[in-house]
């Protein structure tokens, strides 16, 4: 996962049917702008004041899957994915005029999100579920609907804090643990797209792991439906799990042949202590660089750029601006009354 992208429920803790429904990308500083510690960007919740967020979804590839997310929460009888699946939920109606009727209650926005979570083709997306309110988080396993849920879908319960902290575990980079696929047995190159074991942490290609989660040998279908077998551990994993740890290796680098690719501690301890000399060296550049000469000039590649601005003589003012066409030089030196170089051209 690149970034934070998931749909929020929100609950006034002034009126407890009003509720909110929300796309963000930092779930607690949203929150902090609908209670209005933060301005600007939360005007269509200011009536209702304070709120409290009930739970997050996440785990979207893209920005634009969480938003068609939020538009189909938001509107469950209109979007033509999930209208069918909420025909019998009685507060899920249309108006005359063929809108939306706003659906009041945090248990009623839950059933909705139930229904949609079941559905295609949210149900085939890696997603996650965090509650942030223990009350609702008790009451699910109790709704007939919920039974029915993926069982790739990871429900967690928690702070911000816990939410966070999730979040950086899924956005860690898996090393590679070896240098070549665990099906084809092929070397990696650059460029290739991998998955990996959760159990594990054995590296596929894509293809590959597609290939194990359907019987058949076309690897051309978009979302297998059968759990693959890793062929080193033996154990199976639905393909929504090992998307989760999809990543592609990066182009222009060598690849190890010899050697796997998993970095070893050694190695990845005298590679931060260069690391850190190396940063030390290039402060202390640009430290130097920092009150350097007034003499000094900047070079072509952009050395000198953080020197002090301070304001030059009249001289060498004319001629910084003098390295131009004669005619220009002549025209300031005449303007400035000077007479000698600065007036004659080069």
């Amino acid at each position: 996962m690149q970034a934070f992208y998931g749909c929020y429920l929100l609950q006034s803790l002034s009126n407890n049917r009003r509720t909110y429904i929300g796309f963000t990308m930092d779930p607690s500083r949203r929150l902090r702008q609908h209670n209005g510690e933060i301005t600007a960007g939360a005007n269509r919740t200011k009536r209702w004041r304070p709120w409290q967020m009930i739970l997050c979804v996440w785990g979207f590839p893209s920005k634009v899957l969480a938003l068609q997310f939020e538009f189909a929460w938001q509107h469950p009888n209109v979007c033509r994915n999930i209208r069918d699946k909420v025909e019998h939920l009685e507060f899920c109606q249309m108006s005359r005029n063929g809108r939306q009727r706003p659906v009041f209650g945090v248990m009623q926005n839950l059933q909705v999100l139930i229904e949609m979570l079941k559905t295609t083709p949210y149900s085939r997306l890696p997603l996650r579920l965090h509650f942030l309110d223990q009350g609702v988080r008790a009451a699910l396993p109790k709704m007939p609907a919920a039974q029915a849920l993926p069982s790739h879908l990871n429900i967690s319960h928690g702070s911000f804090d816990d939410l966070e902290r999730q979040c950086h575990e899924a956005m860690m980079v898996i090393p590679v643990t070896s240098s070549v696929c665990a099906k084809c047995s092929e070397t990696w190159k650059p460029g290739d797209r991998l998955v990996s074991c959760p159990h594990c942490e054995c590296p596929l290609h894509v293809v590959c792991a597609a290939t194990l989660c359907s019987k058949s040998t076309n690897t051309k279908k978009l979302m297998p439906d059968e759990p693959a077998q890793c062929p080193n551990c033996r154990r199976s994993s639905d393909w929504m799990v090992l998307v989760r740890s999809h990543r592609t290796l990066p182009r222009g680098a060598e690849m190890p042949q010899e050697l796997p690719l998993a970095v070893k501690e050694d190695d990845r301890e005298s590679g931060s202590e260069a690391s850190e000399e190396t940063d030390d060296e290039n402060d202390v550049q640009i430290v130097s660089q920092d009150f350097p000469p007034l003499s000094q000039s900047s070079d072509a590649s952009g050395k000198g750029r953080f020197k002090r601005k301070e304001p030059p003589s009249t001289s060498q003012h004319t001629e910084s601006q003098c390295s131009g066409r004669p005619a220009m030089r002549e025209r300031l030196a005449a303007k400035l009354g000077l007479v000698g170089p600065l007036a004659m051209p080069s």
